[in-house]
């Protein structure tokens, strides 16, 4: 039986897009997870998600204290 050469690209390229589908959900999974796991060290337990939106709170706190200048 003969393939063209469409119907090879094909079926490779299906594979390829599993495989990057796997990667893709492999490295979102860990980002999030470091994400979300307290950070050893920090009093008390922190994330870096708490610590960021932490920070970006501080930042508009601020920001609004020196709009709020005469």
């Amino acid at each position: 039986m003969r393939t063209t050469a469409h119907g090879r690209g094909a079926r490779r390229g299906s594979r390829q897009r599993g495989q990057a589908m796997t990667e893709y959900l492999v490295i979102a999974g860990v980002l999030a997870l470091g994400l979300f796991i307290p950070l050893p060290g920090s009093q008390p337990a922190e994330s870096v998600a708490q610590m960021a939106a932490g920070s970006i709170h501080d930042f508009y706190l601020y920001l609004t204290f020196f709009l709020s200048l005469p």
